[in-house]
């Protein structure tokens, strides 16, 4: 007889928990329906300046041989078919455009988060476009950005890869609260190319001879041989390279501010990327809840190609834990990595702080 009333209470408690869980679950989705409504005006005109003002960009900075398609950059913004109770900025790399991370984008949207991938300044136009832009302007378009998700879900995480990535943790460090996780893929604070580091006094030499007339004599350019060259510049503005290095230096100084969760992706063999980045970025940062994730990838563009789902999976486990903490199942691992790599869902509601997480994954 005890044994049954035990079953009895035991299944009881079950019912009643999923009965919580699911009535909780309604609740946000109700939360977030009002949300969107209240801001749908705001939402409309936000995205459609982020539009006008690529279509205006590109028109005006156009160059035959030197630009791309518009499509390739092109800011979007995706939404699941059911109501979205999170959702993502997607950041896209130096030389880039959204295009880069779309692929990522469409696999976050595939699982019910709405996404945006902005178009940082200076990007999806032509080599000329960048060369006049400063990092601070890359980090208004992620504002912007930012701002329009806002509009969409009060809970949103940022990630950002090579580049972009070091805007997102300028963005968790500066926005503080607004951002709830930010998560990272192969982004710098050390460079492999050590001539990156003469960029400045390139540039210094070039405005000089700018002043006294010797245009022809300056090196504005030096060629680039991207993985993806139907999305990437073909030529990198040595001007370029110099705010890239000041973003790098800026995000480095930055990183003890940010106190929302981290995830921390890395190539072990990037080839672009100092692999030593990635333990700068996680051991800087100033947040407890963080997981540096060490993938054995011998390519700097791993958002693309073979083995971009495991990154993909990784990306999305994280997000999931950190913008829908009240999600009860654990989220299917992908094969490529284990299941330490990232904490479950169903551990808790809310991640416990911890000193960190360091995942190593091998074909």
């Amino acid at each position: 007889m005890m044994k049954i009333r035990s079953a009895a209470e035991y299944l009881t408690g079950r019912v009643s928990d999923g009965c919580g869980d699911f009535v909780s679950l309604m609740a946000d989705y109700w939360r977030e329906a009002v949300h969107r409504w209240r801001n749908r005006a705001m939402k409309q005109a936000l995205w459609k300046a982020a539009l006008e003002e690529f279509e205006a960009d590109y028109a005006r900075a156009y160059a035959p041989d030197l630009s791309r398609n518009p499509d390739v950059g092109r800011p979007f913004l995706l939404m699941p078919r059911i109501p979205a109770r999170a959702g993502i900025v997607l950041v896209h790399g130096y030389m880039a455009a959204p295009l880069e991370v779309r692929a990522l984008g469409n696999y976050l949207r595939d699982r019910h988060f709405a996404v945006l991938g902005v178009r940082l300044k200076g990007h999806g136009t032509a080599p000329e476009d960048l060369a006049s832009r400063h990092y601070e302007e890359w980090y208004a378009s992620v504002l912007r950005g930012i701002e329009l998700m806002e509009q969409i879900t009060g809970k949103i995480g940022v990630c950002g890869f090579s580049a972009g990535g070091d805007l997102a943790l300028l963005a968790a460090a500066r926005l503080e609260k607004r951002i709830r996780a930010v998560a990272t893929v192969c982004a710098p604070l050390r460079l492999r190319n050590r001539a990156a580091a003469l960029a400045p006094s390139i540039v210094r030499v070039n405005a000089f001879m700018k002043r006294i007339g010797l245009n022809r004599f300056q090196w504005d350019y030096i060629e680039n041989r991207p993985e993806n060259p139907h999305i990437n510049y073909s030529l990198n503005p040595l001007s370029g390279v110099e705010t890239l290095r000041a973003l790098m230096q800026e995000t480095e100084n930055a990183l003890p501010k940010i106190q929302s969760g981290l995830l921390v992706v890395q190539a072990s063999e990037d080839p672009v990327v100092h692999p030593e980045s990635a333990a700068e970025i996680f051991n800087l940062a100033g947040t407890r809840d963080k997981t540096l994730l060490l993938l054995s990838r011998d390519r700097h563009g791993i958002v693309n190609g073979e083995g971009s789902e495991a990154v993909f999976d990784a990306l999305y486990r994280f997000f999931a834990l950190h913008l829908l903490a009240r999600a009860r199942r654990p989220v299917k691992t992908h094969p490529e990595i284990p299941a330490s790599a990232i904490p479950a869902l169903d551990v808790q509601d809310e991640p416990a702080a911890s000193s960190g997480n360091v995942s190593t994954v091998s074909p």
